[in-house]
């Protein structure tokens, strides 16, 4: 895959990553539990974090072997 077009999608992961971290900052476990915004919003984040790393090739993501990709990838179809 061109770097060109890889950029976008990691992109993409960087600002849901970054999306997840700024709604979570500071929040308690019970905070998450009882916030329903904050779940769905984080669960959103996660499915799109899913969705673009199946566009990641495998010799890009074969560079990050301590990253579970197999998982990465299943957990939208979870959530």
């Amino acid at each position: 895959m061109a770097p060109r077009r890889i950029k976008p999608i990691l992109a993409e992961i960087v600002a849901a990553l970054d999306g997840i971290a700024a709604a979570t900052a500071g929040k308690t476990l019970e905070d998450f539990r009882s916030d329903w915004l904050l779940r769905h919003g984080v669960e959103r984040g996660i499915e799109i974090i899913s969705e673009a790393t199946r566009h990641i090739p495998d010799d890009l993501t074969a560079l990050a072997p301590e990253i579970p990709w197999k998982q990465v990838r299943g957990i939208g179809n979870i959530l």
